[in-house]
């Protein structure tokens, strides 16, 4: 796995190892089980994979602890998925599918596109601190309800 791109799956483990450890101080399998929503045997699996490559170290029966690649990976992937999720619901996602959407496009995001991405949410941050361009941008990014009632599937007007 050493000369291998990493893969979506074990980013997610590093990156769920990662938030565990910084929530409670350790990282144990079923607590990444927990989080990921997968078996302890499928997280054990990659805890000895992501091991192997000198990403993570482990102990059976023990806890898990990021390696400094590990920890750059992780927080990559998780400043990746922040940006993401963050553009999204300025665009009017739900929050539900701006996070899981978020989570599907983080990985492979390479660092000129996070890096322009950061730029426009900045920006875009900026802006909305102006009332009048916070208003016009609530108008433009709110899904467009209108009443069909009276229009056949066509969208024409009923007769």
């Amino acid at each position: 796995m050493k000369n291998e791109k990493i893969s979506k799956r074990h980013e997610d483990l590093l990156e769920a190892i990662y938030e565990v450890s910084e929530q409670k101080g350790y990282a144990k399998s079923r607590d990444i089980a927990a989080a990921l929503s997968i078996t302890p045997a499928t997280v054990t699996d990659g805890f000895k994979r992501l091991s192997d490559a000198g990403f993570v170290h482990y102990e059976p029966y023990g806890g898990v602890t990021l390696t400094d690649t590990g920890t750059l990976i992780a927080k990559r992937t998780q400043r990746s998925h922040q940006i993401l999720d963050k553009l999204l619901r300025m665009a009017g996602v739900p929050p539900e599918t701006a996070d899981t959407d978020a989570c599907i496009m983080e990985h492979g995001l390479s660092r000129d596109s996070f890096i322009a991405l950061k730029g426009i949410v900045t920006f875009i941050e900026w802006c909305l601190e102006k009332d009048e361009i916070a208003k016009q941008f609530l108008q433009m990014t709110q899904p467009k309800i209108t009443d069909n009632s009276n229009k056949n599937e066509n969208g024409k007007r009923k007769k």
